[in-house]
C-alpha cells in the first residue's frame, strides 16, 4: 500500500509540473506554430501533449539520476562508474528528446521547436545538458539521498521498537514467577497446616494467574482491572496471614476508562508484604490510589521489618523502574524513601 501511494504521489507531482508549464503557454499562445489557431480544447490538448513530451525527458533525467547514478555514488562509492553512467544517460536523453520532437511533435502535432533550422548533435547534447542536468539530475540525487536517509531512519525506529517490545515482554514475564513463587509458599504452608482457607487461597491464586497470563498480557490494561487484581492480591495475603495482616487499601478520585501499564503496581505492594510489618494494627501497610482522568498518584507505605522475610534478592522494583522508563518516558515520577518506614510514591501522567 505504501509503495502504491508513493507511485501515485510521483504521478501527481509530474502532472502538476506539466500543467503548471502548459497553462501559461496555452493562455499566451507562446508557440508561433499555434498562434493562428483558436484557443479551444484541441489547442489545449496539443499544448498538453507537448508538455508531457518534454517532461518525459525531465522524468528520465530525474529517475536515471535517482535510481542509477545516485546508488553508485552514495551507496557503492563507485565514482568513476557513476560519472560514466551520467554521460551515457546524457546521450540517452538527447536521443529520446530527438525522437519526441522530430518523431512526434513535428509530424503529428505540427510543432517545430527549431522552426526548420538544422540542429547538430553537439548542440542537441549541450542543450539537453544545460537545461535538464542543473535541475532534474540534481533533484534526482537529492531525492535519493533524502529517501535513503528516511528509509534508514524508519528501519532504525522499527528495530528500536522491536527491541523495546521484546524487552517489555521479558520484563513482564519476570513479574509472574517472582510473585508466584512467594504465593505458592504461603499456600503450601496453609495446606500443610490443613487450613480451611487453603481452597479459597487457591481460588484467589487462580484468579491472579488468569489475569497475569491472559488478561494482563497486554502492555496496558484498564485501571479498574489493576485495582481488582490488587484486591485479590491483598485478600490472598490476608488469607496467608490467617487474618493477622493489617492492610489499608484506599481508592480516591475517578476510576473510568483510564489505562495503565499492566502489573505495574504489584511490585510495590509485594515489596511491602515482603519487607514490611503486617501484623501490627498500629503500623498497617497503607496502599492508596488517587486517580483523575489523566493522572494517577499511587502510594505504598509500610513499617520496615527488622527481620527480612526473604533473603533472596528480588527483581521487582528494578523491573518496574525499567518498565516506567520504557512506557512512561518523561511522564512519570517515582520517589522512594526508607527510614523506619518505606514509602514509594509514583505519579503517572496518562495519555488522554
Amino acid at each position: 500500500m505504501r509503495q502504491k501511494n508513493l507511485v501515485l504521489l510521483h504521478v501527481l507531482v509530474w502532472l502538476v509540473l506539466v500543467f503548471n508549464d502548459v497553462i501559461p503557454h496555452f493562455l499566451g499562445n507562446e508557440y508561433a506554430a499555434f498562434r493562428a489557431l483558436p484557443k479551444d480544447a484541441g489547442l489545449l490538448l496539443r499544448y498538453t501533449l507537448i508538455g508531457i513530451g518534454f517532461y518525459t525527458v525531465a522524468a528520465l533525467c530525474f529517475y536515471g539520476s535517482s535510481l542509477v547514478v545516485a546508488p553508485l555514488l552514495f551507496l557503492h562509492k563507485r565514482f568513476i562508474k557513476a560519472i560514466c553512467m551520467a554521460v551515457v544517460m546524457l546521450g540517452v536523453l538527447a536521443g529520446w528528446r530527438y525522437i519526441v520532437e522530430f518523431g512526434f511533435f513535428k509530424p503529428v502535432l505540427g510543432f517545430d521547436n527549431y522552426r526548420g533550422n538544422q540542429v547538430s548533435a553537439q548542440y542537441y547534447i549541450g542543450n539537453v545538458f544545460w537545461y535538464y542536468y542543473p535541475k532534474y539530475f540534481i533533484y534526482g540525487l537529492m531525492y535519493f539521498f533524502g529517501e535513503n536517509w528516511l528509509r534508514s531512519r524508519n528501519r532504525e525506529q522499527a528495530l528500536q521498537k522491536e527491541k523495546l517490545v521484546t524487552e517489555l515482554a521479558f520484563l513482564r514475564s519476570q513479574v509472574n514467577p517472582h510473585f508466584l513463587f512467594n504465593t505458592i509458599n504461603d499456600i503450601y504452608a496453609l495446606a500443610y497446616q490443613k487450613s480451611e482457607q487453603a481452597p479459597e487461597a487457591l481460588l484467589k491464586l487462580s484468579e491472579l494467574l488468569r489475569y497475569m497470563l491472559r488478561e494482563g498480557a497486554d502492555d496496558f490494561m484498564p485501571l479498574q482491572s489493576e485495582i481488582d487484581y490488587l484486591h485479590n492480591l491483598i485478600e490472598l495475603q490476608r488469607i496467608g496471614a490467617k487474618g493477622n495482616a493489617y492492610i489499608n487499601f484506599e481508592i480516591e478520585g475517578y476510576v473510568g476508562a483510564q489505562k495503565v501499564a499492566s502489573l505495574l503496581f504489584v511490585a510495590f505492594v509485594e515489596n511491602a508484604f515482603k519487607h514490611g510489618v503486617l501484623n501490627n494494627a498500629a503500623t498497617p501497610v497503607n496502599i492508596r490510589i488517587l486517580a483523575t482522568n489523566d493522572r494517577i498518584d499511587f502510594t505504598v507505605s509500610n513499617k520496615i521489618s527488622n527481620s527480612q522475610k526473604d533473603k533472596a534478592g528480588g527483581i521487582g522494583l528494578n523491573n518496574v523502574k525499567r518498565r516506567l522508563e520504557l512506557l512512561y518516558p518523561g511522564r512519570h515520577k517515582l520517589a522512594v524513601t526508607a527510614n523506619d518506614h518505606y514509602i514509594a510514591h509514583l505519579q503517572l501522567q496518562l495519555n488522554t
